[in-house]
């Protein structure tokens, strides 16, 4: 496979060596148009595609516009300014695209002296070039139609996305120390491979980890914000840094955002419990010279228990399947220009969750958790003009996560203990690049970026308000990025419509721990304007978390049956030396993906894409056997390197004086007849592969007046194993319980007109396979029909003007998730896979706002 993909790619950069040199652009030509009255966006994407040009717009100035029959000859910009007359919108034809944006953004960089309207790219620091890894975009707009309430519930609708993990619903019983509910966070987790493998990004910048997990709480963002949510699910450690191996999220305000907007909803499960009541208002001004941005959400639900499902009575009563929470959350952004070749910009956001949790055991114990997450992070930006062509970037960030934890158990009734404490993270990051175009060294102009900075992270975890685990790491970095456009399509060449050639390169230095430096290459080839070819190769990097070094050494003594021990003398016991080690090392990636697009100009308004992926993730940090493992740590085969049998008493004592706390669970035989020791703490002792296939199409159809139907579609194929140590076997991940899918898919079909919008998604998740127990067991493939309808009155009405009504319902046919055995058989676990299927059911819900 290595020879085939360096044969393809070294073969499509030597025909390049074979293309003519370029045509007279076609920009200033006539074309003969006949487009039907439609959408605005529409009506402007087919001058677009009748010109040979990309399409590039703002939605939220063209959402709701419409346009009149376009008949005649013009030029490509004379027709698009037919289109946009009487509205706020311009359009020129810049780098092969045709590119429509707000006059009074324009404005605004006209103030500066930037001369151009900055747009947030993901993938690529690149403003002009397109990047080669494969790309998703949910837009706000259409999270709120699907009736999605914020973006945990949106990511966890991607087919690329797993829901392990920190998320909400994600119950006791689920394998695995990161598959855990610890304050009702929402984490994004593309591939399955951790959400400390997905680097979460707001408008380009990061933001502060969360709780013990090495993630970013997406849930803390309110959607009344957002313009849109790009997926990269594609390594990019080269231009992000570390975290960035399973890909990137980054959630982009509004902007540009003039008028104000406020909106309620109300929802529940039909089955009980999950009454949700969300709030939000969101207002901008564009002044010109600047422009302000401000948005706040509150968000509530009831909690789910287990007699609310008839599935999970066998439960004792008062276990939570799924939080009560209370959110309050707001963003701020702001720009300004202060000179005509510097802009001032800042970012703001808060967020404070309060959560409760119960879980009850059929044993008399009883516990009630009550976490509280606050968050928040500033980040103010500077942008300066340095030459023409050249502009100065230069940003700092602070932000911090402080999760508290408060659980009391209960014994009979009567209370037996309390713990309460909290994680505490803090990040502070200070960068600046360059970024302009070199000129003179090719027949283009080479697209550059160069940069620096400096990144510092904090973790600390205080039980009784006591810091205990503490920890920090302090990173130096270098990166550069490039772009070489070989042919264009305003070329008018006949061998290749684009051919564009990319690639960046970052070192980091961690300090006390390594040094990583990682390239990335990519590549986009377009024969002709029906379709692209892309691919990518690239190394990722991800720094060992805080509190996989810091977590606090603990020494656990089991009776060997518990952990699987059959063959062993009544009364034999298992010593587990679990905890962080401070000696870890970064995890490596090698990411690769090779992407068809299509979008023939033959088939009006169709989009179809086809990636194949390859991730090979190397040193991956493990608690070698955890979660539900545990019970067949002295059995299973694949756990054999960490299991020491017959230690010394020398060995036993080493152990349990270096750890700060120890818990003789053996029943009263002791250290006495301790047959064996387990080695549980973090190592890089794993290598896992991932692979599959996303495809994804979307056909819009111009119906009769000015109505149309969407119809779009996106499925991924996932295929990943891991081996645990050099020693063991290969561990099947893809396809069983408590991992994802190896097949997720969505479908969507959408009718709009002026004033009513109706949706349909079809939502499958496949099959697991549950081999927890010999022989293993078949848990069944889920799918589920959601709706939605929406009626808008115009802009235009008086009084009531921009005024929506929407009713969506979530499973609509209200099933089940798939039967799997409760983890251990004990009652109180759920009967079911939590982390990739729901106990919500069937969710009706009524919104309704108002635009001014």
């Amino acid at each position: 496979m290595r020879t085939v993909r360096g044969g393809l790619l070294v073969g499509i950069a030597a025909g390049a060596l074979l293309i003519g040199s370029p045509a007279k652009a076609q920009a200033d030509k006539a074309i003969t148009f006949d487009i039907p009255a439609q959408s605005l966006t529409g009506a402007l994407r087919e001058v677009a595609r009748q010109g040979g040009l990309e399409f590039s717009a703002p939605a939220d100035p063209l959402r709701g516009r419409q346009s009149g029959r376009l008949t005649g000859r013009h030029t490509i910009e004379d027709a698009a300014r037919l289109l946009l007359a009487g509205t706020k919108l311009t359009a020129q034809i810049t780098d092969g695209a045709l590119i429509v944006q707000d006059t009074t953004a324009a404005a605004r960089n006209d103030a500066t002296g930037n001369g151009e309207n900055e747009l947030v790219i993901t993938g690529t620091r690149l403003k002009s070039a397109p990047s080669a890894s494969p790309m998703l975009q949910l837009d706000g707009d259409q999270i709120k139609l699907a009736g999605q309430t914020d973006l945990g519930q949106a990511i966890r609708s991607v087919p690329q996305n797993f829901g392990g993990g920190q998320n909400p619903g994600v119950g006791w019983g689920a394998s695995g120390i990161n598959n855990q509910n610890i304050d009702s966070s929402s984490t994004a987790n593309l591939r399955g491979l951790g959400g400390d493998a997905t680097l979460t990004l707001l408008n380009g910048h990061r933001l502060s980890y969360g709780s013990f997990v090495q993630a970013v709480d997406l849930g803390a963002i309110p959607l009344a914000a957002v313009e849109r949510m790009d997926i990269v699910a594609d390594g990019a450690s080269a231009i992000y840094g570390s975290d960035a191996v399973g890909g990137v999220v980054n959630i982009v305000l509004k902007q540009g955002y003039d008028g104000a907007s406020v909106a309620a909803t109300l929802g529940g499960a039909t089955n009980g419990g999950d009454f949700q009541q969300q709030y939000s208002a969101v207002g901008g001004k564009d002044w010109g010279s600047g422009s302000l941005i401000a948005a706040y959400g509150h968000q509530s639900n009831s909690a789910i228990y287990s007699g609310d499902r008839s599935y999970t009575d066998y439960m004792p009563d008062k276990n939570t399947l799924y939080p009560r929470t209370v959110q309050n959350s707001a963003v701020i952004a702001l720009r300004q220009g202060v000179a005509r070749d510097v802009e001032m910009l800042l970012d703001a956001t808060y967020s404070r969750r309060n959560s409760f949790m119960s879980y009850v055991t059929d044993y008399g114990l009883a516990y009630e958790e009550r976490p509280a997450v606050t968050s928040y992070s500033v980040t103010p930006s500077l942008r300066a003009g340095l030459a023409p062509g050249w502009k100065l970037t230069l940003s700092g960030t602070y932000g911090q996560s402080k999760s508290q934890y408060d659980e009391q158990a209960f014994q009979d009734g009567a209370i037996d203990y309390r713990s309460w404490g909290h994680y505490l993270n803090k990040l502070v990051n200070v960068e600046g690049y360059a970024s302009g175009s070199l000129k003179g060294i090719a027949a283009r102009p080479i697209d550059l970026v160069i940069g620096a900075g400096y990144r510092y992270n904090s973790y600390s975890y205080a039980p009784s308000g006591v810091p205990l685990d503490a920890g920090s790491v302090n990173s130096y970095y270098g990166f550069a990025e490039a772009a070489l456009p070989l042919v264009a399509p305003e070329d008018g060449n006949r061998l290749a419509h684009r051919l564009i050639l990319n690639g960046a390169i970052r070192y980091e230095n961690y300090l006390g721990m390594a040094s990583v430096a990682v390239p990335k290459l990519g590549l986009i080839y377009g024969p002709n304007r029906a379709f692209d070819l892309k691919a990518s190769w690239g190394r990722s990097f991800k720094a060992p978390t805080l509190s996989q070094q810091f977590q606090q050494r603990e020494a656990y003594l089991y009776s060997a049956g518990l952990l699987g021990g059959s063959a062993f003398p009544a009364g034999s016991t298992v010593l587990i030396d679990y905890g962080g080690s401070v000696d870890l090392k970064p995890e490596k990636a090698e990411t690769w993906s090779a992407t068809l697009d299509i979008h023939p100009p033959a088939l009006d308004r169709f989009r179809a894409s086809v990636s194949y992926f390859h991730v090979t993730y190397l040193d991956r940090i493990v608690q070698p056997v955890s979660g539900a493992a545990l019970f067949n740590a002295l059995s299973d085969p694949a756990y054999a390197a960490f299991v020491a049998y017959d230690p010394s008493s020398e060995q036993l004592q080493r152990i349990i004086s270096a750890a700060s706390k120890y818990y003789d669970y053996s029943g009263g035989t002791g250290l006495s007849q301790t047959i064996a020791i387990l080695y549980d703490r973090y190592v890089n002792a794993a290598r896992q592969s991932v692979q599959g296939i996303d495809l994804s199409a979307q056909y819009e159809i111009a119906l009769k007046g000015l109505s149309s139907l969407t119809v779009s579609g996106n499925a991924s194929w996932l295929w990943s194993k891991q081996k645990t140590s050099d020693d063991a076997g290969e561990i099947v991940l893809a396809g069983t319980i408590f991992n994802p899918p190896r097949l997720r898919a969505r479908g969507s079909a959408i009718w709009t007109d002026q004033k009513w919008t109706f949706a349909a998604y079809l939502n499958h998740s496949g099959g697991l396979e549950d081999n927890r127990i010999t022989p293993s067991l078949k848990i069944a493939s889920q799918t589920t029909l959601d709706l939605s309808a929406r009626f808008a009155l115009p802009d235009s009405q008086p009084v009531l003007g921009g005024l929506t009504l929407q009713l969506s319902a979530q499973n609509v046919s209200n099933k089940r998730p798939p039967y799997a055995r409760p983890s251990g058989g004990y009652s109180y676990y759920v009967n079911y896979d939590s982390t990739n299927f729901s106990p919500v059911g069937r969710f009706v819900s009524l919104t309704i706002s108002k635009d001014w």
